[in-house]
């Protein structure tokens, strides 16, 4: 898949319909990306069909969007969504809930465009900022500052009653 390029990728907005392969790619990313460095529990427990819940639940709020990526014969590649902030950060009016893309079509510029997507949607109903919490262990930081994210605070979070540490990334203005 060395070849694939964003010009095969379609792009558009999910649905709840989409919540199931939507779930499969973020189960596989999470066990292919976080495997040795999260606990194998944690990602042995992990499943679509639960996973696929959740996602279904965030269709019912009014402020939250996804987008997709597809891939001829693939279906869903990667995924990203947004909405209102689940957490109060001064300053930061919308959040990146998650953004996963499959291994095979990573570094090909559909991680940019699926971010872009989700950010002309909050600048669409009037969010001018972002952020997103992610694991500070988390192989996919050098993408967040690549696409303009810096560091504005901390947390943590236990997985398996094993404590990380969570950068908070912020995009001041996106627009």
């Amino acid at each position: 898949m060395s070849d694939v390029r964003v010009a095969n990728i379609s792009f558009r907005e999910a649905t709840a319909a989409d919540c199931l392969e939507v779930a499969s790619v973020h189960v596989q990313s999470w066990k292919g990306s976080f495997a040795g460095i999260v606990p194998q529990t944690f990602l042995d427990e992990m499943s679509v069909e639960k996973r696929a819940k959740a996602f279904e639940k965030g269709f019912s709020a009014s402020s939250y969007k996804m987008y997709l990526a597809e891939a001829p014969g693939r279906g869903v590649v990667g995924f990203a969504d947004f909405g209102e902030p689940r957490e109060v950060i001064d300053g930061y009016e919308g959040e990146l809930y998650s953004i996963y893309i499959l291994p095979d079509f990573q570094r090909k510029g559909i991680g940019e465009r699926l971010f872009n997507l989700g950010a002309e949607y909050l600048v669409g109903i009037g969010k001018r900022s972002l952020y997103l919490l992610t694991l500070e262990v988390s192989p996919y930081r050098p993408f967040y500052e690549k696409m303009g994210g810096r560091i504005i605070g901390r947390a943590q979070i236990e997985i398996e009653g094993i404590k990380f540490d969570e950068l908070v990334y912020g995009w001041d203005r996106l627009c």
